[in-house]
C-alpha cells in the first residue's frame, strides 16, 4: 500500500466552494484506479484540511496520476482549488508513505 497526504488551510468562507470542488476531483482519481480518496477537517476547526489517497503501490500511484494530469476537466479544477486556498499564502504539504505492517 502506498498513501501520499497532502494537507493545507482551506479559508473561512470557502469551505463549501472547497467540498463540491472535491467531490469532482475525488471522482476523477477513483475513476483512473486511486483505491481510496478521502478529505478530513482537522478536529479543531482552524480552517487546515487533508486529503489522504491510497494506491497498491508508487508505480500504480504514478500511473493514475499520469491518467488523472491528462483529464480534460483536471486543470479547470487544478485552477480552482489554487484560488480558493491561495497555495501562496497556504502552500499544499505532501508526504508519502509505505505501508509496512
Amino acid at each position: 500500500m502506498f498513501i501520499v497526504t497532502y494537507s493545507y488551510k482551506v479559508p473561512k468562507g470557502k469551505t463549501k466552494a472547497y467540498l463540491n470542488l472535491q467531490k469532482n476531483v475525488k471522482a476523477i482519481y477513483l475513476k483512473y484506479g486511486c483505491l481510496s480518496y478521502e478529505i478530513f477537517e482537522k478536529a479543531e476547526k482552524d480552517g487546515e484540511w487533508m486529503e489522504i489517497e491510497k494506491f497498491e503501490n508508487r508505480n500504480h500511484f504514478k500511473k493514475v496520476v499520469t491518467k488523472v494530469d491528462n483529464d480534460s476537466e483536471i486543470s479547470e479544477l487544478f485552477a480552482k482549488f489554487c484560488s480558493i486556498i491561495n497555495m501562496r499564502k497556504n502552500p499544499v504539504i505532501t508526504k508519502e508513505f509505505v505501508k509496512k505492517i
